[in-house]
């Protein structure tokens, strides 16, 4: 009897016994997951912290003197030198206690209810500010700053200010001379013909010696339009280094339809782009144009405000960097030289356009050639030299305009008898210090990409706009790039690299705690799914992701 009433007494200290066991692993578990959930929030505070303080360390230069958010990108900083920097300021934002303490008996205690160790940081997306997508969106946060405006709309109303509303009257002028550019070189070939045979013929015939204008077009040829409208000697010749694109970069190009290249040597000359510009066709006004914002225009009213021109005034490493974007030549010679005979072509083609219907220089033109061709009774030559000498007219005029333009003065779009320079009388003396003399008749422009006053003409800033919108989109962005880095590069840091400029990660971080009972632990499975070759038998391990950049 004695023995039973023992036996009951010890099953309910057993029973007993275990309820306390399990009510205690309950409780264990119960912190463990409390431990575990909690530690999540504890983590991801540090580590947006981390982040922040890591981008904290952009590169000033770059955001001060161009408005764009990278970090790293000079002295061979990369990917993985951010991330040992971000690893170091997230353990020391999950450090819990003094990494050293003096020693001594009463030494602070310090309590710690996660424990956190065995912290490593993975990043699973790195994004750099060369990427288009990214250096879009800097982009578009800057033409908001900015207020962008309808630059398309406002130049093509400054272009028909000029022609007090004529608009259809003008192009229907365009297409009855558009045949003048295909035909130019046979014109040209035609003229030289009939100069020579001139020259060759006999000139007892000829009672006084006619000054033949076409020598202009000679020294045209041979010493360039440059030398006429500006003193070249002053550009430099040192050359922008371009930086490499990647290869698929270079291959996304290549698979780029041809039309969406922009090419000026393509249609898109003289006569041909003013046409297409009042008509509102070709690249300038296709989808590329109304697509989020504009992206073209975007880029083009950034470039306009950060890079340089020729009519600019120079402080940075790269006085043509607009004309660079324009012609993608490295050195300024040729840069500048390449967008000056872009103007020429226009400005030549558009002059004819008013010397070829104007009654007085039809009339003397005419006589210049009927007495140019009267050595040889060649009268078949008459009208083929009589649209040179107004073809040279037209250049010389085209000089003045583009010295004008370089003084930083407004050129009407389409001359008119009061806004023409050029005497006939002067078609043979013609050099650089008349063109200079009569540029003056200009008015100057009030500055920027629009002019206070679109009645008096275009300025050179807004013929490059308009050359710059001929361009595709893909020569503009990575060409900004290049000249953004080359200054960098010149003025603040030699190792400056904008390929390696950071702007927005994705950082996954894998931490452990210790659970408070590792048997429990190591029985469930406290992997969780998480595969890390660092993995530790009884600790707890999660991963929470960080992202954090310029969007």
């Amino acid at each position: 009897m004695m023995g039973l009433v023992y036996k009951e007494e010890g099953s309910i200290t057993v029973f007993m016994t275990f309820i306390f066991l399990l009510l205690f692993a309950l409780t264990g578990a119960t912190l463990d997951s409390a431990r575990y959930f909690g530690s999540a929030g504890y983590v991801k505070t540090s580590a947006y912290g981390a982040e922040i303080t890591a981008y904290g360390e952009y590169n000033r230069e770059l955001f001060t003197e161009y408005g764009f958010f990278g970090c790293g990108g000079f002295n061979g900083k990369g990917e993985e030198d951010w991330l040992d920097r971000y690893e170091e300021i997230l353990r020391e934002n999950l450090r819990e206690r003094p990494a050293a303490q003096k020693p001594g008996f009463f030494q602070k205690r310090y309590a710690s209810i996660y424990q956190i160790s065995g912290v490593w940081a993975d990043l699973e997306e790195v994004h750099f500010l060369t990427e288009e997508k990214y250096f879009r969106r800097q982009l578009r946060k800057w033409s908001t700053t900015q207020g962008l405006k309808d630059i398309g709309g406002d130049l093509v109303q400054q272009v028909l200010g000029t022609d007090q509303g004529k608009k259809e009257e003008l192009l229907r002028d365009m297409e009855e001379v558009d045949s003048l550019e295909d035909k130019e070189a046979g014109e040209t070939n035609k003229s030289a013909v009939a100069k020579d045979a001139v020259q060759n013929g006999p000139s007892e015939k000829q009672g006084t010696k006619v000054e033949d204008p076409l020598e202009f077009l000679k020294e045209l040829l041979q010493d360039g339009v440059l030398s006429l409208v500006c003193n070249s000697d002053t550009l430099c010749e040192r050359e922008l280094d371009a930086r490499e694109i990647a290869e698929e970069t270079q291959s996304t190009q290549e698979m780029l339809p041809q039309k969406d290249k922009g090419n000026w040597s393509k249609g898109k000359s003289g006569l041909k782009i003013m046409k297409k510009f009042l008509k509102q066709e070709d690249s300038m006004w296709n989808d590329e144009m109304t697509e989020d914002s504009g992206k073209k225009g975007e880029l083009i009213m950034y470039v306009s405000d950060k890079l340089e021109s020729y009519v600019s005034e120079h402080r940075g490493s790269v006085p043509y960097g607009l004309e660079y974007l324009i012609s993608g030549k490295k050195s300024q010679k040729e840069a500048f030289g390449t967008v000056i005979d872009h103007l020429f072509l226009i400005r030549t083609m558009i002059n004819f356009l008013y010397v070829e219907k104007d009654p007085v220089l039809r009339a003397q033109s005419l006589e210049t050639a009927t007495a140019l061709a009267a050595p040889l009774m060649a009268e078949a030559f008459i009208p083929v030299i009589q649209k040179g000498i107004l073809l040279v007219l037209s250049m010389e005029e085209a000089c003045v305009d583009i010295t004008a333009l370089l003084q930083g003065r407004q050129v009407p779009v389409f001359k008119s008898r009061e806004s023409f320079q050029m005497d006939y009388a002067q078609i043979c003396l013609a050099n650089r210090k008349m063109f200079q003399q009569k540029a003056k008749g200009f008015s100057r422009e009030g500055g920027g990409l629009f002019a206070a006053d679109t009645g008096k003409g275009l300025g050179y800033a807004q013929y490059l706009w308009l050359m710059l919108m001929m361009q595709s989109w893909d020569d503009l962005y990575q060409r900004t790039l290049d000249v953004i880095q080359f200054d960098l590069r010149d003025r603040f840091n030699q190792t400056f690299s904008i390929d390696q400029c950071i702007c927005r990660t994705k950082v996954v971080v894998t931490y452990e705690l210790p659970a408070l009972f590792r048997w429990l632990t190591d029985q469930t499975g406290s992997k969780s799914n998480i595969d890390h070759t660092k993995y530790t038998p009884g600790m707890l391990r999660r991963q929470i992701t960080v992202v954090y950049g310029y969007s």
